[in-house]
C-alpha cells in the first residue's frame, strides 16, 4: 500500500514484509507475579553512568489496587539486572495511585517525576523524586495535572521538552494532547503548553491522546495517538508555537508511541502497526536517513507470541534512548487473555540500522 503525508516517503512502497534489525536481542525484564499481575507504561533511561527500566505495577488491574512505580538497574548495558525497587507507592493509605513516571538526569542526581492520580486516569499532580543513598525520596509536588509520555530531550535551544497529555482541570481526564518545556536544572519547573486543536474549545475527540517526540535539529515534531489515525504537529521555536495537525502518514493502531534521533543522526519512530484485527500484536519502526524527506525503511521489531520467552502475543507501549551505541526498546507484553503483563527490553544496534 501506498502512503503519503508526515511518514512514509512519497513514492515508495510501505513495505509489506518488513525485516528485523540485525543483531537484535530481546528479554524480559520484569514478569507478572501474583503479588503485582498487572504491569504496563516502561521507562527505559541512561542514568548515573547505568541503565534503568521503570514501569508501573497493580494489583489487580489497571489502576486499580494498589499501584506502585518500581525498576531495575543494569551496569552491563542490559545483559543483568537488580532487583525491583521502589521509585514511587502511596505509603498515606488514601487509595492514590502513583502512574507514570518519567525520569532526568541533572549535574550527577537522578530525578523521576511522577504523575498521582486519584482514580483511574484522574491525575491530580505529580511528585519530583530525587534518587539519593541508594533511594528515591520526595523532594516537591507540583500541582499540574498531567501525565508524562516520553523522556526529556534537550532542544537546539538548550532547554528540556518533553510530551504527553493533561487534563482540563485536576482531577478531570487526560484529553490534551500537550508538550512540557523547561528550562535546565532539577527538579525542573514544567510549563504545559496544549497542542492547537478542537479540544482547546472544550472538544474532545480523542480518548487517549498521548504524544511522542522526534527533536531534530531544525525542528520538533510531535505525533498525537488517535484509534483511527494519529495526527502530527510541528515547532521550529524549540516548542514555544506549534502548527497542525497534519496526516502521520503511517498505519498506525490505537496505542501509544515513541520518536527519537540516533547518534548518527538518523530519526526513529516506533509504533504498533495496524491490522484487521485492531489489536497491538505488530510492533515496528521507521527509520529515516539524514537529508531525507520522509521515512524510508521499516524494521519489524516483535509480533506474536514468543514461545521461547512464553512472552506476547501483544507488544506495546514502546520506549526508547541510546547509550554506548545500542538503542533500548522497552515495551509491555500482553497475553490475549486476562490482566497479565510483563516488561521486555529490545537491544539494537544502531549501525545495522
Amino acid at each position: 500500500m501506498m502512503i503519503q503525508g508526515f511518514g512514509w516517503r512519497e513514492g515508495l512502497e510501505y513495505p509489506a514484509c518488513p525485516t528485523k534489525p540485525e543483531g537484535m536481542k530481546t528479554s524480559v525484564i520484569q514478569r507478572a507475579d501474583e503479588e503485582f499481575p498487572f504491569l504496563h507504561d516502561t521507562m527505559v533511561v541512561p542514568l548515573l553512568g547505568k541503565l534503568f527500566m521503570a514501569w508501573y505495577n497493580c494489583s489487580e488491574a489497571e489502576i486499580v489496587g494498589k499501584t506502585v512505580i518500581r525498576g531495575r538497574w543494569s551496569q552491563d548495558g542490559g545483559e543483568s539486572w537488580s532487583d525491583a525497587e521502589v521509585v514511587a507507592e502511596d505509603t498515606s493509605g488514601t487509595g492514590l495511585h502513583y502512574v507514570p513516571v518519567t525520569f532526568q538526569e541533572y549535574e550527577g542526581r537522578a530525578w523521576a517525576y511522577v504523575t498521582v492520580m486519584k482514580a483511574h486516569d484522574r491525575p491530580v499532580g505529580y511528585v519530583c523524586r530525587v534518587y539519593e543513598d541508594g533511594r528515591w525520596i520526595d523532594a516537591q509536588e507540583r500541582e499540574e495535572p498531567i501525565l508524562f509520555n516520553t523522556l526529556p530531550l534537550e532542544t537546539a535551544g538548550g532547554h528540556l521538552i518533553a510530551a504527553g497529555r493533561a487534563a482540563p482541570k485536576r482531577g478531570e481526564l487526560p484529553l490534551i494532547p500537550s508538550v512540557m518545556l523547561a528550562e535546565q536544572g532539577a527538579p525542573a519547573e514544567w510549563r504545559v503548553h496544549g497542542l492547537p486543536g478542537p479540544w482547546n474549545l472544550g472538544e474532545y475527540p480523542f480518548p487517549y491522546p498521548e504524544t511522542a517526540l522526534i527533536v531534530g535539529s531544525e525542528g520538533i515534531t510531535a505525533v498525537v495517538r488517535g484509534e483511527e489515525r494519529a495526527v502530527a504537529f510541528s515547532s521550529t521555536d524549540q516548542g514555544e508555537s506549534w502548527s497542525g495537525p497534519k496526516e502521520v502518514g503511517f498505519p498506525t493502531a490505537g496505542s501509544k508511541m515513541y520518536g527519537g534521533v540516533l547518534s548518527n543522526g538518523k530519526e526513529y519512530f516506533i509504533y504498533n502497526q495496524r491490522n484487521d484485527r485492531n489489536d497491538r500484536r505488530k510492533l515496528v519502526m521507521a527509520v529515516r536517513l539524514p537529508g531525507e524527506i520522509g521515512f524510508s525503511r521499516l524494521y519489524l521489531l516483535r509480533e506474536g507470541y514468543d514461545s521461547t520467552l512464553d512472552a506476547g502475543p501483544y507488544w506495546h507501549y514502546p520506549c526508547a534512548c541510546e547509550q554506548g551505541g545500542i538503542l533500548y526498546v522497552s515495551c509491555t507484553v500482553s497475553a490475549e487473555e486476562g490482566n497479565v503483563r510483563h516488561g521486555a527490553l529490545l537491544r539494537i544496534p544502531i549501525d545495522t540500522l
